[in-house]
């Protein structure tokens, strides 16, 4: 390094970093002005407080500071990483977790099958080393990580001969991909902000992320049930004929989601009711709501000319159309206020509890192009990355949040600082594999995912699928195109009833989980690289051969072990999938685990086969030594039958162990006020005991009684 210039190579050295929390450093490159920040679309503002509570931590790069180049309207930016250094995230990618040694190009699209291109192609990612970086500026950048050697670095490897002469060959084998030692990343544009986040472990560093991007989402208690959206073209008479069959068969449901045929005209949207098939939506959505079922309404965000507002939000739309409808420019107030006052009046007044807002990810050729522009002054690629959040937090804030209402919706696109947001990503891609990778992926940068399921090619596909989707953010099925319902396969129909009541009876464990995502940034559900020892058998690296064809650079193959992960603080979930569809390895991390089903010892820091055959059809599910899981003491319909029901509070293990039972209204927004109660449930010498921590709301939930599983 040139001490006088405080360069490396034709870099310069960031060194005005800021700290602005415990553990949270940033610092601004070039002219952010006429940049957007991804933090200031974020639901709530950073919980500093909560931060500030956290582990003391120090700047991550003392010794070796990140560099830049500011050049020509182009922006690069270089963290240096260390040689045996994992790296993690960037969003909800389907094709694994670790992204050492690959290219990125992190642009809004639907799942682009390992480039980068993504539903959420979230800047930031997470370092085995303990701390986290976001690149908090919305414009599509192109990631290095440990690809590209620098030829004024002194870490790089000695180049070795591919083709020695026999006898002479080299200790350290040729490397297609040689090993690099930083991560660079590039836009096109004015202005970057970083954001470093430190921490004692990477869980430290993802709660440090959550709570600076205003903490994690507490849905309504209804929306963590049972959802079922119908057929596209279903009526109110064939949708009430199907929750009649939902209750007849005793299958739990609290919403029933309408798909486009809903509307007087969609693609693009009007966001009116269709008369001929809801000739009376006040009185549908009543009925609904009379059986404790919720209404979820599926939009995109391209208005019709028939919708009664075109005309008016004309002025406040993009130059190009989708679907040959307008694209709202909703970082404009007017065209905001033109939406909220139509779906208050369409649709808030009669009861409506939420949307799935769809089409908002890609492809090129179905979104405006990059070069499109907007009123606002926004460009077409910034809009690209940020209108699935624009779209989270005109719903959220200026709809449901005024109206003091929570809500739970779907969203198809998302990015950075989305933790607060109330809404699950969902997708069109239909690999069971990458459907499970996708719930781990999504804890590593504030968002959720849901795994829905749609069809099924057999009644083992439909039961694995449905297994896996109960144990996700959401649990739905979406049967817009198939009109299938969750008996559709009768050889599985008990199964799948008894995995949808089990996550019913684990609402209390649910919702508490989610509370501490809100509270403490902690993910309800997450990759089992953020337990202690998860990592132990995260991958397994397969020796390639020479292939002319197939492999001409010999690349060894890595293969990631990414279908397991932790639901709330103590269950570990191994769901059955594809050519693993009745049998599978699950690995236990050390620490002692059980079966949730027997309790029974099951190991620690262990391979075992687990076969459906033995477990009666039901997913794997392991539990950690001294764990509390509450559980409701019997099955319920829905959630409107949780209130008040006494719960089972079951204990793992030999080891003592403690669980905040989180309660509030489940429907308000009164608990951001402190309108909540907890209650300390401990298991200590062999009896439970209950505490009550805080008592500033009414009782959600009735008496506990121990269950002794072990």
């Amino acid at each position: 390094m040139n001490e006088i210039t405080k360069q490396v190579g034709n870099l310069d050295l960031i060194e005005n970093w800021q700290s602005v929390a415990n553990g949270v450093w940033k610092s601004e490159i070039g002219d952010m002005n006429s940049e957007k920040r991804y933090i200031s679309l974020a639901a709530e503002a950073p919980r500093l407080d909560r931060i500030n509570g956290l582990s003391p931590t120090s700047f991550p790069f003392e010794n070796c500071m990140p560099s830049y180049q500011d050049k020509d309207g182009k922006i690069t930016v270089r963290i240096p990483t260390e040689k045996d250094e994992h790296i993690y995230g960037f969003g909800l990618q389907f094709d694994g977790l670790k992204k050492n040694k690959t290219v990125l190009t992190l642009n809004t699209d639907h799942w682009g099958k390992g480039n980068g291109r993504t539903h959420a192609p979230v800047p930031f990612y997470i370092s085995s080393r303990g701390y986290g970086v976001f690149f908090n500026t919305a414009r599509f950048m192109k990631v290095y990580c440990q690809i590209g050697n620098r030829k004024d670095s002194q870490n790089n490897p000695l180049p070795v001969d591919r083709n020695p002469v026999s006898g002479t060959e080299p200790i350290n084998p040729w490397q297609a991909v040689p090993q690099g030692d930083a991560v660079e990343a590039h836009i096109i544009g004015k202005g970057m902000e970083l954001i470093i986040f430190g921490g004692t472990s990477m869980l430290d560093v993802i709660q440090r992320y959550n709570l600076y991007c205003g903490g994690g989402t507490l849905p309504p208690l209804w929306g963590l049930g049972f959802w079922h959206r119908v057929h596209a073209t279903f009526d109110a008479d064939q949708t009430e004929a199907e929750l009649s069959e939902f209750n007849k068969k005793q299958f739990p449901l609290d919403v029933i989601g309408l798909e486009p045929g809903w509307m007087s005209s969609s693609y693009p949207c009007t966001f009116e009711w269709q008369t001929a098939r809801f000739s009376d939506p006040f009185s549908f959505v009543e009925r609904l709501r009379k059986q404790g079922v919720r209404l979820n309404l599926w939009i995109n965000p391209y208005i019709s000319p028939e919708s009664g507002i075109y005309e008016k939000i004309y002025p406040y739309s993009g130059s190009h159309l989708v679907w040959l409808g307008l694209v709202p420019d909703y970082y404009m107030s007017q065209a905001r206020q033109l939406l909220v006052q139509q779906h208050t009046k369409e649709h808030l007044k009669i009861g409506v509890s939420g949307y799935k807002v769809d089409e908002v990810d890609g492809y090129d050729f179905w979104l405006w192009p990059d070069h499109a522009t907007f009123p606002s002054g926004t460009s077409g690629e910034t809009m690209r990355q940020t209108y699935g959040l624009l779209m989270q937090e005109l719903l959220y804030k200026d709809l449901f949040k005024q109206n003091n209402q929570r809500t739970y919706g779907n969203v198809r696109s998302s990015n950075g600082a989305a933790s607060g947001y109330p809404f699950v990503i969902y997708s069109d891609s239909y690999n069971h594999k990458e459907y499970i990778t996708g719930i781990s992926s999504a804890s590593l940068c504030g968002i959720l995912w849901t795994p829905e399921i749609r069809n099924a090619s057999s009644a083992r596909e439909w039961l694995n699928r449905m297994q896996t989707v109960c144990f996700s953010s959401m649990a739905k099925l979406n049967a817009w195109a198939t009109g299938l319902q969750p008996w559709s396969f009768s050889e599985v129909e008990d199964a799948v009833r008894q995995v949808i009541q089990l996550r019913m009876r684990l609402l209390p464990y649910i919702y508490s989980s989610f509370a501490n995502y809100y509270f403490n940034g902690v993910p309800p559900i997450r990759a089992m690289i953020l337990e202690d020892g998860g990592n132990t058998e995260i991958e397994t690296r397969i020796n390639s051969q020479l292939d002319s064809e197939a492999n001409p650079y010999a690349m060894d193959k890595i293969i990631e072990k990414t279908d397991q992960f932790m639901f709330g603080p103590s269950i570990m979930v191994a769901p059955f999938y594809e050519n693993q569809a009745t049998e599978r390895y699950v690995y236990l991390p050390p620490g002692k685990w059980y079966d949730f089903y027997s309790g029974q010892y099951a190991g620690s820091d262990t391979t075992l086969l687990v076969k459906s055959e033995l477990l009666n059809d039901k997913i794997p599910l392991f539990v950690k030594d001294g764990a509390l899981i509450p559980m409701l003491k019997q099955d319920v319909m829905n959630t409107e039958e949780v209130i008040g029901h006494d719960l089972e509070v079951r204990h793992y293990g030999v080891d003592d162990g403690t669980f905040q039972l989180y309660e509030d209204d489940g429907k308000s927004f009164d608990y951001q006020k402190g309108v909540y109660r907890v209650r300390t449930l401990s298991f200590t010498n062999q009896r439970l005991t209950e505490t009550i921590s805080k008592d500033d709301a009414d009782s959600m939930f009735g008496s506990v009684s121990l269950k002794r599983m072990t």
